[in-house]
């Protein structure tokens, strides 16, 4: 698996800079199945007696998985090409996946909180390059996100993040459940 958004410079003052890339690989669930299918072989690498049991279970997942994915990639036809903000480079996986376009990050730096002025700026590329909406994690402060999305008539879309992200996602098939049915509602 290739990472995303490998810096150029590492530089602390650009701000929470991640040296081997975009680490948040769980956004988009190709890469849920490529974790499950080393992880699997890991334990029945650790556990021969076992491994039979262990590749039957990633057997399963890995057909329940798939074909989750094709039913979340049938419904999110409709999200390709749509510009969105993004308050932090939280899902960046999951708009390569989704086929849409991030067209601003809220945040002047990776993990700095976005100031008036930063904000006013994005705000002013919208005139040019117009989102349909912003999306934050469940768990981010919603203040900069509300802030743009009041200002340029758009959505502010919560999206869980991870298992547990929300009372929806219980667990990952229900995370991207309703990752998905919160970016389709945002384009009503």
């Amino acid at each position: 698996m290739t990472t995303i958004e490998r810096p150029t410079r590492l530089d602390r003052a650009e701000g929470d800079v991640h040296p081997q890339g975009n680490p948040h690989i769980q956004t988009d669930p190709r890469n849920i199945a490529r974790v499950a299918a080393a992880l699997s072989q890991r334990m029945a690498d650790l556990d021969p007696e076992d491994a039979a049991f262990f590749r039957q279970r990633y057997a399963d997942f890995d057909t329940r998985w798939r074909a989750s994915i094709v039913r979340w990639e049938a419904a999110a036809v409709p999200l390709r090409g749509v510009p969105v903000l993004v308050q932090h480079k939280a899902f960046s996986y999951l708009i390569a996946w989704l086929g849409m376009k991030e067209t601003g990050t809220l945040e002047p730096k990776p993990g700095v909180d976005p100031t008036a002025a930063s904000l006013s700026e994005i705000l002013a590329e919208q005139e040019r390059h117009p989102a349909k909406m912003v999306l934050r994690a469940a768990y981010q402060n919603d203040r900069p996100s509300l802030w743009i999305a009041e200002r340029a008539h758009i959505p502010a879309v919560a999206l869980p993040f991870t298992v547990g992200g929300d009372s929806a996602a219980r667990d990952l098939t229900g995370l991207f459940d309703d990752t998905i049915a919160r970016l389709l509602g945002a384009l009503q």
